[in-house]
């Protein structure tokens, strides 16, 4: 790991912000900047080089030596080149993240991996997870993603794509269609883009008429979104509750899945969706659990970073880039 002295920067490249931050040998956040996503691969390169020459600015006022730039962002993306290829949450072609942050940096040492690849990489080695050699994380948020250690190897993939839970199948009649063009994904019923989809779909087919549902919502469906939802059921209204428990099974369903493929002794969620209302989203699901589970149930913990949880991430790939990462370079 590196000293204290030592600084490094980190950046988390979302579907709807983009962070970035100068932290220390040990993971502290020394300075932070937040802008919101370009919609445009050459206008997101642009901000990612203007947001890095801003904190080796700040770095050189601090009198402290940037020695690499860690990146967690959204996939696909192919890992050895730092290329993030055509993500179904944003609507950019080929963003060449890596080649753009070592112009930027002069050659210092760039490691790039998917979001919650590095989010996962981060509890392990800064957070809940560390001396834990059996680990999953699970982001719900705009999408859902999520990363695993297993036997104390970070599990990577062809490309670095490996523990892309959000496109397992959660309803196997494919009634939703995802971002990504698949069917029945878990991502297309029960993420803060789905969702609303996926409440629209729901109430169409049990008959619900318009004026159940203005009362319910207050306002009309195709113009909710995941915060109307998740407010409704908080004051009570039936129709939002009895859909949360719908999206509460899948969820489980989810969880299953990620508990019988990775067979993680520690479970960890994040995302914006998850931390937002943690009883409506995860409490309900870990409740349905026991209806999907083949192993033993995980102990389950919210991120340790909360937001922050890929940006720590990416400051943990800079700080101590993992072994099997490393051997891909």
């Amino acid at each position: 790991m590196r000293s204290e002295g030592t600084l490094v920067l980190a950046f988390d490249i979302g579907a709807t912000w983009l962070r970035a931050a100068l932290a220390d040998g040990g993971g502290r956040i020394l300075h932070r900047l937040t802008v919101r996503t370009a919609r445009e691969s050459r206008a997101l390169e642009a901000q990612l080089a203007g947001l890095a020459q801003e904190l080796l600015d700040k770095a050189r006022a601090l009198g402290g030596r940037v020695a690499a730039a860690g990146v967690g962002c959204i996939g696909p993306l192919d890992i050895r080149e730092g290329v993030i290829l055509r993500p179904p949450n944003l609507p950019v072609e080929h963003v060449e993240v890596g080649r753009v942050l070592r112009e930027v940096l002069q050659g210092l040492p760039v490691y790039v991996l998917n979001d919650c690849t590095a989010a996962c990489y981060g509890e392990w080695l800064l957070g809940a997870g560390r001396r834990v050699r059996n680990l999953a994380y699970v982001a719900i948020g705009t999408g859902i993603g999520g990363g695993a250690v297993v036997d104390g190897h970070l599990l990577l993939g062809w490309r670095g794509n490996a523990a892309e839970v959000g496109h397992l199948v959660v309803d196997a009649r494919g009634r939703l269609r995802c971002g990504c063009g698949g069917r029945g994904h878990w991502e297309a019923h029960c993420s803060g883009m789905g969702m609303p989809r996926f409440l629209a779909r729901w109430v169409s087919e049990r008959g619900f008429t318009e004026r159940e549902l203005e009362v319910a919502f207050g306002k009309e469906l195709a113009r909710l979104t995941v915060e109307d939802i998740f407010a409704a059921a908080r004051k009570g209204h039936s129709i939002a509750l009895e859909f949360l428990e719908e999206v509460a099974l899948l969820n489980a369903a989810g969880l299953a899945s990620v508990i019988s493929a990775f067979s993680p002794e520690l479970l960890i969620i994040g995302g914006s969706v998850a931390l937002g209302d943690y009883e409506l989203v995860v409490e309900k699901a870990l409740d349905r659990l026991g209806e999907f589970a083949l192993n033993q149930a995980p102990l389950v913990r919210p991120a340790t970073f909360g937001r922050d949880a890929v940006l720590m991430g990416a400051a943990a790939l800079a700080i101590r880039p993992p072994e099997e990462f490393v051997r891909r370079l």
